[in-house]
């Protein structure tokens, strides 16, 4: 098996991708994922994850958005390795593996879909072309059943594999870890954590909002944003705006998220739309209380259980009222038992048997009648 991907950072669908190459190796499958990287660049953080999790792995650099020597790089890569299956996470690696196969390229292709961020007229044109590249797939695998949605030109080819709940991020760097617990020493409790990218879908500026809700009814608490994007100098001025700034702060990019998490009385996941959120499955794992939006694969993890309290997205006030009623109840047992029930049910171990599962599929061609899409 081979996977293409082109990422720096090791985002939650990197976390993923590095611990299934790991576990299938284990197993017997040679696995190997080729990184695409900017020439010039220095080192990403997701190769070094990659060697950390000793996972084999080839880089392969480009010039631009435009250079197509690396298709003709990564074609001949992949004839000398003879892959049975390559499976492509990301728009470059869409657009690489859609050319190779109409070059003729042999091998059965299984295209990732892991969601769509929406910050500008250049990420929805990319979105929009990784759907439409993937439908000359072998097969499509998405995250949600929400997402199913997003493919109806390619219905029969569609499957649905969740994200699994991984160990919870931890490292070595110790003037992070010195920075957060500065940080945590002189926050106050109750603290509501929000973890994720910050772009647009994710809804951070209705946490805001949310915040401005609960301040204004007398609230205490603390506050604190995991994370980095495009949406970085917009939130700090919104937040500066609704006068937040002493109960909100924003921490960048972390690496040692498990600490965090350790620090946390509740998890909001406030976005206007998402495939299957990691750090749902992280704070599960966690065992943190947690208000989460009813979006994407969320509602097919929650279900009806006590596990989170899930509200409609883009509104302040249900989500302040639910983060006020998280805080009030504390922790619930028959709550901290349904986080439990579905961490067990989205382990590591289930999804490397829905990959296995997919891999035969694939390999041995079965017929797929219309509308017949398989949930793990």
């Amino acid at each position: 098996m081979a996977a293409l991907v082109a990422t720096a950072t090791v985002s939650g669908p990197g976390r993923q991708l590095a611990a299934l190459a790991r576990e299938v190796s284990d197993l017997g499958v040679e696995f190997l994922v080729v990184l695409i990287h900017r020439r010039g660049r220095p080192p990403t953080d997701f190769a070094r994850h990659l060697a950390e999790c000793g996972v084999a792995h080839r880089i392969v650099e480009d010039r631009g958005p435009l250079d197509w020597r690396v298709v003709r790089q990564i074609g001949q890569l992949l004839e000398d390795w003879q892959p049975a299956v390559v499976q492509t996470h990301t728009y470059k690696s869409t657009a690489v593996a859609y050319a190779l196969r109409r070059l003729g390229a042999p091998w059965k292709w299984v295209g990732w879909f892991h969601g769509m961020t929406n910050e500008d007229r250049k990420a929805r044109l990319y979105h929009w072309l990784d759907r439409r590249m993937l439908g000359r797939a072998d097969r499509i695998v998405v995250v949600s059943r929400e997402q199913v949605k997003l493919f109806a030109h390619a219905i029969p080819k569609v499957r649905v594999i969740h994200n699994a709940a991984l160990a919870l991020a931890r490292c070595d760097d110790g003037a992070e870890r010195l920075r957060l617990q500065a940080l945590f020493t002189r926050l106050g409790r109750p603290r509501i954590g929000v973890v994720g990218r910050l772009s647009p879908e994710k809804g951070i500026d209705v946490f805001l909002q949310a915040c401005a809700v609960l301040v204004a009814q007398g609230k205490a608490f603390s506050a604190v944003v995991a994370g980095d994007g495009p949406e970085w100098d917009r939130l700090q001025t919104l937040s500066r705006r609704l006068a937040l700034e002493q109960y909100v702060h924003f921490l960048s990019h972390v690496r040692d998220i498990g600490s965090v998490y350790g620090q946390l009385d509740l998890l909001v996941l406030p976005s206007r739309s998402e495939g299957l959120p990691n750090a749902l499955l992280e704070a599960l794992q966690a065992d943190l209380p947690i208000v989460a939006t009813r979006v994407g694969g969320v509602p097919d993890v929650i279900g009806s259980s006590a596990a989170a309290v899930l509200v409609p997205p883009a509104s302040a006030e249900a989500l302040a009222g639910a983060m006020e009623h998280a805080l009030s109840t504390g922790q619930a047992p028959e709550a901290s038992a349904a986080r439990a029930a579905i961490t067990r049910q989205y382990s590591l171990s289930r999804r490397v048997a829905d990959h296995l599962a997919l891999y035969r599929d694939v390999l041995h061609g079965r017929a797929i009648s219309e509308g017949s899409v398989v949930a793990s």
